[in-house]
């Protein structure tokens, strides 16, 4: 069993090979003064694209800063390249994305700050496969101020 597991494993990553990762800008560096402390967008992971995905995850915007925060009851799949995304679709090819970051680790809290651009009001955070450009999680938040 554990053979056909693996076979379809490297089948699908096969199917991936030679994706081009989303375009999207990545975030500006914290620019090291005080963390937002209003109440932030929380939403709940689910998997997508196949993977598994949950937990609950804080989005925090005060001007352009943002703190964006997994809490501990955060699990994703393990994938090749997973990076965080921020955008108001749940898709970072489409929509007004921003790469948030490389995820830190597949399970537990973490904690992303950084800058974002003015006048965006972000509504999903996603854990994406950059090589193969294919979903792994997504959360719906309340749109950020």
């Amino acid at each position: 069993m554990r053979h056909v597991q693996r076979f379809i494993t490297l089948a699908v990553l096969a199917a991936g090979c030679g994706a081009t990762p989303p375009t999207a800008p990545d975030a500006g560096p914290d620019a090291n003064q005080p963390l937002p402390t209003t109440p932030g967008s929380v939403g709940s992971f689910t998997g997508a694209g196949g993977h598994r995905g949950e937990g609950s995850v804080t989005l925090t915007v005060e001007g352009q800063r943002a703190r964006l925060e997994f809490g501990s009851n955060f699990s994703v799949s393990e994938v090749p390249g997973p990076f965080v995304y921020l955008n108001t679709t749940n898709d970072p090819n489409t929509g007004a994305p921003l790469r948030v970051s490389e995820l830190q680790r597949n399970a537990g809290s973490q904690i992303y700050t950084f800058l974002v651009p003015a006048g965006v009001r972000y509504t999903w955070v996603l854990v994406w496969c950059d090589p193969f450009n294919v979903p792994v999680a997504e959360a719906p938040i309340p749109p950020t101020p």
